[in-house]
Order: C-alpha cells, then sequence, then structure tokens
C-alpha cells in the first residue's frame, strides 16, 4: 500500500507518467502537478481539487476511468481499476436519479468514493443509490495526498479553466443556428438522438459543431458526437467544472454561453451547433438554462428526447410553457424506438411535431437535416 504524504514532495515525472489522469480534470495538464501536499484537517474542500488517491480493495460500482495521461485532444484509455491502482481524483457532487447523490465533504476524509467515470469523487449518501439500476458497493479510493502546482499550491480545475467571454449577445444573421436537444430524464436518448441529428446535418454537407453545457464530465459522449461528424466539440469540463451538479444560476449560465460562443466561433456562417443539456428539464441546471431569456433568443431549434407518452406530454407542455413553441422541431429519444409509439404518439401529440428515431439509419439523413434546414 502507497503510503500518505506527511510532508511537501516534489513530483517525480516518471512517476506522474504512470498515475491515471481522469477525463474529468483534464483541465488540468498533468504537467501542471509539481508537488504532493499532505492531508491538512484545517483546509476545507472545494469541488474541483485535484487529490491523488489509491483504490482500494474490493472495487465497486466504478470499474474503470477515462484516463488521458499520456494522450492528447479527445483520446482516453479505458483504464480498468484493481485494488492498488493510483489515481488522480476530483472532487465533485453527483446527482442522478438512476446512479445515486453524493456530495463533497467539506472538510478531509482518509476514504472518498469514485463514483464517475471521468473521476469524479465525494461521498455516496448512504440509501440514495438507485435500487436496481445501481446496485452495490461503491468504489472506495484512500487519500494520499492533495496535488499542488509549481508555488505549492492547492490544484482545482477552476484555476485552469480556458477563457472565454461568457457575455450574451442578440444572434447575427451570419451566426450558425443552435439545435437544443434536451430529455425528460437520464437515459432518455439525448446523446443518441445529437449524434444523429449531427450525422444527418453532415450528410447533407452542412457544418456542425456539438457540445454539452450542463451535466457530468466524461469524454465518451463527445467522442460520439465527434465521430458522428462534428469538426469540433467542447464542454463545461475544459472550463474547469468536473460536473455542473449544485452549481448556482449565474455560475450555470456562464458555462453555458462559454460553450456556446466557442463552438460558434468554430463552426461559423451556415452551420449548426448541437449542444445537448444533460439529464432532464426538471434537473435545476437545465431549467436554469432553459428558463433563461437571453438563452431562449439564441436558440433556433428544440429536440425533446424522452422515454414514454406521459413524458412527451408533459415535457413538451413544460417546453411551450417556457417560450419554445415555435422552435420545437421534433420528439426523439428512447420513445421512438417503439414501433408503437411512432404509429400513435404524433395523434397523441395532436399532430403538432414530428417524431423520428434516432437508431433507425437506414431512414435517409435528409429527412432529419429538413426538419433543421428547412430544404
Amino acid at each position: 500500500m502507497v503510503p500518505a504524504i506527511t510532508a511537501p514532495t516534489d513530483v517525480d515525472p516518471a512517476r506522474r507518467n504512470q498515475w491515471l489522469f481522469p477525463s474529468a480534470a483534464r483541465a488540468v495538464r498533468p504537467a501542471d502537478v509539481h508537488s504532493l501536499l499532505p492531508v491538512d484537517p484545517a483546509v476545507r474542500w472545494e469541488q474541483g481539487d485535484l487529490l491523488l488517491a489509491q483504490v482500494l480493495a474490493p472495487v465497486g460500482l466504478v470499474d474503470r476511468v477515462e484516463n488521458v495521461n499520456r494522450c492528447e485532444g479527445l483520446s482516453f484509455h479505458d483504464a480498468a481499476l484493481h485494488a492498488g491502482s493510483v489515481t488522480v481524483v476530483v472532487l465533485a457532487p453527483r446527482a442522478g436519479t438512476h446512479t445515486c447523490i453524493a456530495e463533497v465533504p467539506k472538510q478531509p476524509v482518509e476514504v472518498l468514493h469514485l463514483h464517475g467515470r471521468g473521476g469524479q469523487a465525494g461521498l455516496v449518501v448512504p440509501g440514495s443509490q438507485h435500487t436496481s439500476l445501481y446496485r452495490g458497493p461503491p468504489t472506495r479510493v484512500r487519500v494520499l495526498a492533495r496535488l499542488g502546482d509549481a508555488d505549492g499550491r492547492q490544484i482545482n480545475t477552476r484555476a485552469y479553466a480556458e477563457t472565454i467571454d461568457a457575455t450574451p449577445r442578440a444572434p447575427r444573421p451570419e451566426d450558425p443556428s443552435l439545435v437544443l436537444v434536451v430529455g425528460s430524464d437520464m437515459d432518455a436518448g439525448k446523446t443518441t438522438t445529437a449524434r444523429r441529428i449531427i450525422y444527418s446535418l453532415r450528410a447533407m454537407g452542412r457544418p456542425v459543431v456539438a457540445g454539452k453545457a450542463v451535466g457530468v464530465g466524461e469524454l465518451a459522449e463527445l467522442c460520439t458526437m465527434f465521430d458522428a461528424g462534428a469538426t469540433e466539440v467542447f464542454d463545461f469540463s475544459a472550463l474547469g467544472e468536473p460536473v455542473t451538479i449544485d452549481l448556482p444560476r449565474k455560475r450555470v449560465l456562464e458555462l453555458f454561453f462559454r460553450v456556446f460562443h466557442r463552438l460558434r466561433a468554430a463552426c461559423g456562417r451556415g452551420g449548426f451547433i448541437v449542444i445537448e443539456l444533460a439529464d432532464g428539464i426538471w434537473y435545476p441546471e437545465t431549467r436554469y438554462v432553459l428558463e433563461d431569456e437571453q438563452v431562449r433568443k439564441c436558440v433556433q431549434h428544440v429536440v425533446f428526447a424522452c422515454a414514454g407518452v406521459l413524458d412527451a406530454e408533459h415535457g413538451l407542455a413544460k417546453l411551450e410553457r417556457w417560450g419554445y413553441a415555435g422552435k420545437i422541431r421534433a420528439v426523439s429519444g428512447r420513445v421512438a424506438g417503439s414501433g408503437l409509439l411512432r404509429a400513435h404518439l404524433p395523434e397523441i401529440l395532436g399532430g403538432r411535431y414530428p417524431l423520428f428515431d434516432a437508431l433507425d439509419y437506414d431512414a435517409l439523413p435528409e429527412t432529419i437535416a429538413t426538419l433543421f434546414t428547412g430544404e
């Protein structure tokens, strides 16, 4: 077992090269880590703090991390965790309907729970795990040290964020169109839907960029958007936030506009920006974005992914009340995978919105692209 650090220690670059360095911490480069700092009971922990930890036996629910050490760009190694693995973790909360609730301890603790493949760690609230979808013990990690910079200060991902203006501005004629993909809840099919929209628009020769503005930071979903044809992808993790859970409204909106401005600059005239808002429209952070008037002015198209008929009816009604009635282009997600619901849902919705199956790649891409291009 690796001993915990008891005094400030310079990092050995060769050993640093062997650490697992997870994707939610990628705003920080491994080379930015210069020192190992002892855990100080008097120092308050904050979301985004980086720690060095060792996996304890037995490995629990999170059995691998997206390791970006020795990788460039979107590349990562899907690194399996074993008892004794040494990994960087990033302090972050969790709040998932299909997973658990986890909190960032404000005071140092010896053992944390790894709750995300992006390396997010905190303490899982007892009794908060989904009884069938997230059963079993969490993966426990023993804290070895705090990670320090060249000046011996605690490293926090927020200090390494890209500098991007967060000021809202009115849309201009030369701006690309913004497509928001939102959903009824976790696992409603949002990323699958976003991927199909990207693929269809690219197949019709349109420039497309994509990203996520709220959610839990992991590279895998961004990579699927890139593979679908997005020429550039970007999310909040590059802005120093491993997750957006429990952030105040002002901070969430700053992140949204920074992601939006970055992608808009990368896309250009005649193109499309596809942004997924993770989890469901009832989640506070997603709702902060959708309820904001400045965001609504920037949005040209909305697609709603959901799992069932009642999800569709209720979710669309909320979007309409929030001012998106003239911008909703279609319904998709898990509900559209059912032949029965594809036959009946449009009628149930009064013929207001079309339905498309995001997994049916035999369908011509222009049938989906035309929802946004009008051609």
